[in-house]
């Protein structure tokens, strides 16, 4: 039929088959692990665009505190660039989500400015796992994507399409992604 064969990472186009990490369950686990911390202000900055990872890992982190009874005020969610406003509030958030580890290197320099010291004064979290996330200090409370598999799955969903087009379905797979504990969270339970 003059199709190319197509398979999307962390994107989902509805004529392709998609593979991506599992962002809903990462979100719920990085949550649960900061409010098992002992954290109820929590603050998420967010990628400005309006990409399916973005709003899965928000839906997520709405839904998980909600389900832990945690109550978030709109002035503790923003587009990036605002880590400065949230640490200026009165009632400041005790831990702050990023959409990424690199992100979160950026927030870490604005708390920095302040003279404040992560986890000391302030969490963070980052999102990716990237090895440089773990060769900072601290080390950063993050989620590892499990970006081989992801990679070796996509692989064999665009070999399968290749070599059996006429019994390949389009599919959305998931990868699951581990919580990296890191240093960056501190107890105040």
């Amino acid at each position: 039929n003059g199709t190319i064969p197509t398979v999307t990472i962390d994107y989902v186009f509805n004529s392709c088959t998609s593979v991506s990490s599992d962002n809903v369950k990462g979100m719920r686990d990085l949550v649960r692990y900061v409010y098992e911390m002992g954290h109820r202000r929590i603050a998420y900055i967010h990628g400005e665009d309006d990409s399916e990872v973005t709003k899965q890992r928000l839906t997520s982190f709405y839904r998980t505190l909600e389900e832990l009874g945690i109550e978030v005020p709109d002035e503790y969610v923003k587009a990036e660039q605002f880590t400065d406003e949230l640490l200026d509030m009165k009632d400041a958030p005790t831990c702050i989500f990023y959409p990424d580890d690199l992100s979160n290197t950026g927030g870490l320099n604005a708390v920095r400015k302040r003279g404040l010291k992560v986890p000391r004064d302030i969490s963070t979290v980052g999102y990716d796992g990237i090895k440089l996330s773990q060769m900072l200090s601290p080390k950063l409370t993050t989620l590892r994507q499990d970006t081989m598999e992801i990679g070796k799955k996509a692989a064999k969903e665009l070999i399968a399409a290749i070599e059996r087009p006429k019994t390949t379905l389009v599919k959305r797979v998931i990868v699951e992604g581990t919580l990296i504990e890191g240093e960056t969270v501190r107890d105040i339970s």
